[in-house]
């Protein structure tokens, strides 16, 4: 999912007046079929089941390395019992990238309005497809901002996504129609175990 906003964003930012973006995240709160497709046929319809709300994705562009590590941030902020509150749906599945995170790092807090009042120290490490380091040993690396692709309901800060009023360029394609696309064309009908393994490739560690 988070692979397909990716692609259909770099498909027609252009068109939209965006820049490509470099990275995609998808919250699980997104993600709602709730189950595991067995390998056989899938179906428009599960892509529905899959992502089923009215989202869109959305670039937002020139979003500074510190700021990307603070939403890495908020995505892991509640992964670990006793976190409060409790709930899992801002944790990012992602594209463009992989990161590291520490369980045992302190969580990210923030306000009403997405301003950091407790920094977070759980992610450690960030690193873009290219290898271009982003983060290592949890501190922030010099260099040019980040585009993001992402739906408007995190851009517009859902699920404390501090993006803290940041514009962005809505791209007219759901993310259903991105994902359904996604299969059928790049995929060409078929998401293998090769290209998708039972157990993930790895974009997310999580350290003790």
């Amino acid at each position: 999912i988070a692979d397909s906003q990716l692609w259909q964003a770099r498909l027609v930012a252009a068109e939209f007046g965006a820049p490509e973006p470099d990275v995609a995240l998808q919250n699980g709160g997104g993600i709602r079929n709730d189950s595991i497709i067995p390998a056989d046929e899938i179906t428009e319809l599960d892509t529905f089941d899959m992502v089923p709300f009215p989202n869109f994705v959305t670039v937002v562009p020139d979003i500074p390395r510190s700021q990307f590590k603070e939403i890495l941030e908020n995505a892991v902020s509640r992964t670990q019992p006793g976190d409060t509150p409790g709930g899992t749906g801002r944790f990012a599945q992602v594209a463009g990238f992989s990161f590291t995170y520490s369980a045992s790092g302190t969580a990210q807090v923030l306000d009403a309005d997405g301003n950091v009042t407790t920094p977070g120290t759980r992610v450690t490490e960030v690193t873009l497809d290219d290898d271009t380091v982003i983060v290592t040993g949890g501190v922030v690396q010099a260099g040019p901002a980040i585009n993001i692709a992402i739906v408007d309901f995190l851009a517009r800060g859902g699920d404390q996504y501090p993006f803290r009023g940041a514009p962005f360029t809505v791209l007219g394609v759901s993310y259903q129609q991105a994902l359904f696309n996604y299969i059928v064309g790049p995929l060409n009908g078929e998401i293998s175990a090769a290209d998708y393994p039972e157990g993930g490739e790895g974009r997310i560690t999580v350290t003790p």
